[in-house]
């Protein structure tokens, strides 16, 4: 026989039950949004504002000629082509300017600041937030999460295939060297920093 209390919770309305009420939130799940939230706020505040450096230019230029339909043509001089189809995609998507140029760069530090959370089954939870914290603050990584060059994915690609490598020493499931090779397989298309890496 059910209880009283679980008869009068199944003939409530819908509109009176809690909305979410099979999500547990953790301080710790907390702790890592406020983190994340960080990093988007510090990524995204006057991305435009500081003016393109001559480095800049040699990529932001090609993807505009590539946004603009002039085609692209690999030169090793200005590394991988990702970032050129990636800043042209963000011109297709928001039109041109230095803010939208960035935004790939910005996305993709803010997503190797979130990765950290996939470590704490090596490093510990504790472990896992000081270093999503120190991603945040990392100078090189806010530097070139807001700067129209490789690094910023070459940093996410990195943790990627550190992270399957470990995870497939544990578990031997494929799945893990599919991530690998994504991972290799982008960083190849982003920066020669690959050739290290695979070495």
């Amino acid at each position: 026989m059910a209880k009283p209390e679980a008869q009068s919770e199944q003939s409530k309305s819908w509109l009176d039950r809690p909305a979410f009420g099979n999500i547990t939130i953790s301080w710790e799940m907390v702790v890592f949004g406020v983190i994340i939230l960080l990093a988007i706020l510090s990524r995204f505040y006057d991305l435009g504002a500081r003016v393109m450096s001559h480095d800049e230019t040699s990529h932001v230029y090609f993807s505009w000629q590539l946004f603009k339909g002039n085609g692209y043509s690999h030169s090793a001089l200005t590394h991988g082509p990702l970032q050129f189809h990636l800043i042209a995609l963000s011109y297709f998507l928001f039109g041109d300017s230095d803010f939208t140029a960035r935004i790939p760069m910005a996305l993709f530090s803010i997503m190797t600041v979130g990765f950290a959370w996939n470590f704490r089954r090596y490093i510990g939870r504790i472990g896992a937030l000081i270093a999503g914290a120190l991603f945040l603050i990392s100078p090189y990584i806010f530097y070139y999460g807001r700067y129209a060059r490789n690094e910023a994915f070459v940093g996410l690609f990195g943790l990627v295939s550190l992270w399957a490598i470990l995870r497939y020493l544990d578990r031997g499931e494929n799945k893990y060297l599919y991530f690998l090779t994504a991972a290799t397989a982008l960083h190849f298309t982003s920066k020669e920093t690959s050739f290290i890496y695979v070495a």
